[in-house]
């Protein structure tokens, strides 16, 4: 009986567990024409923004780099994009299913 009861609760908890520490992979091309300084990736539900997933690094135009999005817990993520110009866009992509994100001009 324990078993059984011990069995059934991992089997509810791992989906929860799961979902909380999935880790999606984005390749971000950047096709701007323009120095990509800081690139933010928050769930649609989320009021703020999470890290700047650049870090310390920048993404010159015409080059691509992979960002990892950690504790994916829903697929829809909002985008914030900002230039060495000052320019800020906006975008969205489904972590889950895409595998590349390129910032056209």
């Amino acid at each position: 009986m324990i078993t059984r009861i011990a069995l059934l609760l991992a089997l509810l908890a791992a989906p929860a567990a799961q979902a909380q520490g999935r880790t999606e992979t984005l390749r971000v091309e950047n096709r701007s024409g323009i120095v990509l300084v800081r690139l933010f990736a928050s769930p649609v539900t989320d009021e703020y923004w999470r890290d700047d997933l650049l870090g310390e690094y920048v993404l010159p135009s015409g080059q691509s780099a992979d960002v990892t999005i950690r504790n994916v817990g829903e697929c829809l993520y909002d985008l914030l994009m900002m230039f060495e110009d000052g320019d800020v866009i906006a975008g969205q992509v489904d972590v889950c299913t895409a595998t590349r994100y390129t910032i056209r001009p």
